[in-house]
């Protein structure tokens, strides 16, 4: 069959050349190894059906191969950066601390995948703090909660001259809101959310003394944004304040995202602002991710209320998409922490959804994986944490793992049912006889799956 195959190859276009010859072997081999086309129902060979498999000793089950990226660059800067708050913090070097905080406010820093380095600093000075409220809110004890606030505001010193360590005093106490709102306390809904509220109004008035507009100060206003519900009539303040964030840092994600959440109906918006307010950032941030403004606000309003599907535009969010991992001009974003966790996304929105943009959107998951995934990032395929303590790491990147592996498996059951093997390249997806009776692996070059900026044609597949 490949002798005869290969005979045609002078006359076929360059790629279908290249993967013939890739693939070609492939095929011999599987014909060794007991790998055969299937059978139709009529005796002809090339209508596939599902048989039952049977593998060559030493050759497992058909399976997706993709190598794991255990520990990220990004994962890696951003642990480095909160590993510097937390040991300034230690050594209760606060002078030194508000210079890093300074230097990197004023110059509006992000790490490579784009999180503020003034959240993470704050996040490592706090560090232990939150840990002695998490373990009090834990058993409900508020007045513990307080005590461990109040000995960290003393140890900073005076703030309203101060707006950085302002900043810092106000962090923890939007850490302690967060915590006790998680559910964890054995303290009625009603009364956490009350003591969620104090720790909040506590934190708007270290932060009321300072004006971020006038510091030109991003850290400061994003946490404004944070402590915006207990401003009278919120609803007022959301477009205000998150759009003279994103005007601050524009290349920060997070903040499209943050205002998305803010303006959806189980916030202080509707869908119908929601939508107007993506639609007009990703005009105004165009210059960085083309249309990809609009997926960052709906981006994790669609992941916890699926209604939301059914007011999204799904046409330009898929555009949004293209535009996040195919930017022009090109930026320093690493494009495989990208492509997961757009895939992620893309994967957990409304599975089995038929009304509005679901469809559309949820059908991204294929071209992304086949036309941009190279290797997997298991934080990022993670069930969505709540708010409250993280879980040990370890086990969050075991879920993730699992999770990844169950919906690509899902995504090639097709090929799998074949017995192929599918394997992740940085050239694009290969497929490989597996050993096993039920695979069907012709030397076709739209099997190869190669990357969309590689293919020079789509030719028919014959098998």
């Amino acid at each position: 069959m490949a002798q005869h195959v290969l005979r045609f190859r002078p006359r076929l276009p360059a790629l279908t050349r290249r993967l013939l010859a890739r693939h070609a072997p492939d095929y011999a081999a599987g014909q060794r190894q007991g790998c055969a086309p299937e059978v139709g129902e009529n005796g002809s060979r090339g209508a596939a059906t599902r048989a039952e498999t049977r593998c060559t000793p030493g050759f497992g089950p058909p399976s997706v191969k993709i190598p794991v990226r255990e520990t990220t660059e990004a994962e890696e800067a951003r642990a480095e950066i909160t590993r510097r708050g937390l040991r300034l913090a230690r050594q209760e070097r606060w002078g030194a601390l508000e210079e890093a905080l300074a230097e990197a406010d004023h110059s509006a820093a992000l790490t490579p995948e784009g999180t503020p380095v003034t959240r993470l600093l704050c996040d490592g000075a706090v560090q232990d703090v939150l840990l002695g409220v998490a373990a009090a809110v834990a058993r409900g004890d508020a007045e513990a909660v307080r005590r461990a606030l109040q000995g960290h505001s003393e140890a900073l010193g005076p703030t309203p001259e101060a707006p950085l360590r302002a900043l810092l005093a106000a962090w923890p106490q939007i850490g302690a809101a967060r915590l006790w709102r998680a559910g964890t306390a054995p303290l009625s809904a009603a009364a956490r959310a009350s003591l969620a509220r104090q720790h909040l109004e506590t934190a708007h008035l270290l932060l009321r003394p300072h004006d971020p507009r006038a510091l030109g100060s991003p850290a400061l206003q994003s946490a404004c944004c944070a402590v915006l519900e207990v401003l009278p009539a919120p609803a007022a303040h959301v477009e205000r304040n998150h759009e003279a964030l994103i005007a601050m840092q524009p290349a920060c994600p997070d903040h499209l995202r943050a205002y998305g959440r803010d303006l959806s109906p189980q916030r202080f918006g509707t869908w119908p602002e929601l939508d107007r307010a993506a639609r007009r950032m990703a005009m105004r941030t165009a210059k960085i991710w083309g249309s990809g403004g609009y997926c960052w606000v709906w981006l994790d309003v669609l992941a916890t209320q699926p209604e939301g599907l059914d007011h999204v535009d799904g046409e330009l969010f898929t555009a949004g998409l293209h535009d996040l991992l195919q930017p022009h001009p090109p930026k320093a974003w690493p494009d495989q922490h990208m492509a997961n966790l757009l895939a992620a996304h893309c994967a957990a929105l409304a599975p089995g959804r038929d009304g509005g943009a679901a469809p559309r959107i949820s059908g991204s998951l294929s071209w992304i994986v086949e036309d941009h995934l190279c290797e997997l990032h298991p934080l990022l395929w993670a069930p969505p944490l709540p708010d409250g303590p993280a879980p040990d790491e370890a086990a969050q990147r075991e879920a993730g793992h699992a999770r990844a592996q169950e919906i690509l498996k899902t995504l090639f059951d097709h090929q799998l049912s074949r017995g192929r093997q599918v394997i992740f390249t940085e050239q694009g997806l290969a497929l490989q006889p597996s050993g096993c009776a039920s695979c069907t692996l012709a030397p076709c070059a739209a099997l190869a799956y190669p990357r969309h900026n590689l293919r020079d044609e789509d030719p028919p597949c014959l098998t």
